[in-house]
């Protein structure tokens, strides 16, 4: 129920006024001057103010004024029984919705109303909208350059639009969630809520009443009518994460609103329609779990309509530094410090580095080595300890010219001793001339054991 507030010092108008609005569902609040419909404003909320221009005191203009530097997002419907031109553009330029004139014919002043808070819930959707892309971009954006992170890319552009039902598997931590959010505010839903619910921490009898909702005195505390997630996603997207740990009692329950595009709230017997897209993740293999007889295999079915599989970091290692680099640049920003890059060495430890848990994991290491550094460059020395020797690579690493110098040192002599040092025979072995051979002995150094001594 929107939330009206009327300002006139003409109290035959308020009172007249004030019923009509209530008959058609509004609440309203009267008030006959400027000065005591501020204080309420600033201490109550309201979707929408109707003044009167003219007012001794506070006039409609000055509470307009006022209204803007509070800078609330309710709507402003000015009246004027001396309206002018000027005053309309004055009232229009601080930002009214509207400017009328008295007598106010009611049709219109009722359309005017409509159309305004129409207006205000479109604003209010796009700024939802900025701010949740806003976040998504700066805390988890989809970012990636491998091969199977551009196919993912593509396969978002052509789903993205629809309204089918998506299943995303992977490692925990490999970004399934923001993949939700990336289809969802690609689609023709993205000004529609995005609702968000994790399957695994809640409880069968919870989850029921967290996705169904209540009527009031359902059950012991059930003090109040409580819309379910199903309802909160009315046009938008419902993301279902961890589904694999859906208690089997509860999976029925769920493939029929699926199926029917309806249900009824715990303890009501309304039977209320919805329309949202399903977006289900989950990081178990859930054709196992059918086997194992965990899983409705109906539901899976269900739910299995377009599959996107999201690799672990391991298998698609051209994402790591990207992603890292990306890290950096975010929490050396975000911790107020000057921090530009990861040395050659630590660049290569977080490379071939396995990342058990997979992005998130590493999101925290960068994290971890932005806090800790002590200069531009974040060097080899301050990963962490558990990074490094799980990485395969070993602390100090060797430069690929002086590595490459050592095997062919070595190689040479081994090549030598199993020819017993005869040039002819062991250049003719190893592909090179004899002349060549001669010159890498004496540029390593390479002396027979016997004149080592």
């Amino acid at each position: 129920m929107a939330k009206i507030i009327l300002v006139d010092d003409d109290r035959s108008f308020l009172r007249v006024y004030s019923k009509i609005l209530q008959r058609q569902g509004y609440n309203v609040e009267a008030i006959d001057n400027g000065k005591e419909a501020l204080k309420v404003i600033k201490n109550r909320y309201f979707d929408l103010v109707i003044s009167d221009v003219v007012m001794p005191g506070m006039g409609g203009i000055e509470l307009l004024k006022a209204l803007k530097k509070l800078s609330i997002d309710t709507q402003i419907i000015m009246l004027s029984g001396k309206g002018t031109v000027k005053d309309a553009v004055k009232a229009m330029r601080l930002g009214a919705y509207n400017y009328l004139l008295k007598p106010v014919d009611i049709e219109e002043l009722l359309i005017n109303i409509e159309r305004a808070l129409d207006f205000k819930k479109v604003n209010e959707e796009n700024y939802t909208y900025r701010s949740e892309m806003e976040k998504m971009f700066r805390e988890d954006p989809f970012i990636g350059k491998s091969n199977h992170f551009m196919e993912i890319k593509k396969k978002i552009e052509i789903i993205a639009p629809t309204d089918s039902t998506v299943l995303i598997t992977g490692e925990t931590g490999t970004g399934k969630e923001v993949l939700a959010k990336e289809i969802h505010y690609n689609s023709n839903r993205r000004n529609k809520p995005l609702i968000k619910v994790n399957c695994a921490v809640l409880a069968e009898t919870v989850l029921e009443s967290e996705l169904f909702g209540h009527e009031k005195g359902a059950f012991t505390g059930a003090y109040k009518t409580k819309k379910g997630k199903f309802e909160l996603a009315q046009e938008g997207t419902l993301f279902l994460d961890e589904i694999g740990d859906l208690p089997l009692n509860f999976q029925i329950k769920l493939l029929r609103v699926l199926q029917e595009k309806e249900f009824e709230r715990v303890g009501g017997t309304e039977t209320i329609k919805v329309n949202f897209r399903l977006i289900a993740a989950t990081n178990k293999d859930l054709r196992a779990e059918v086997k194992k007889g965990s899983f409705r295999e109906d539901l899976f079915y269900r739910l299995n309509v377009i599959p996107i599989y999201l690799k672990p970091l391991r298998e698609r290692r051209e994402d790591i530094l990207y992603l890292a680099e990306f890290f950096l640049k975010k929490y050396s920003k975000d911790l107020n410090k000057n921090v530009k890059r990861f040395s050659d060495k630590a660049c290569e430890i977080l490379k071939n580095h396995d990342w058990p848990g997979n992005v998130r994991e590493l999101k925290n290491i960068v994290e971890r080595c932005v806090v800790f550094a002590k200069s531009e460059e974040i060097s080899a020395e301050e990963i962490p300890e558990d990074i490094k020797s799980k990485s395969g690579v070993c602390k100090s690493i060797k430069p690929l010219k002086r590595a490459l110098q050592e095997f062919e040192k070595q190689y040479i002599l081994n090549a030598l001793d199993k020819n017993e040092w005869n040039i002819t025979k062991t250049s003719e072995e190893i592909g090179i001339a004899r002349k060549n051979l001669y010159k890498k002995i004496e540029k390593y150094r390479i002396q027979r054991p016997s004149e080592k001594n």
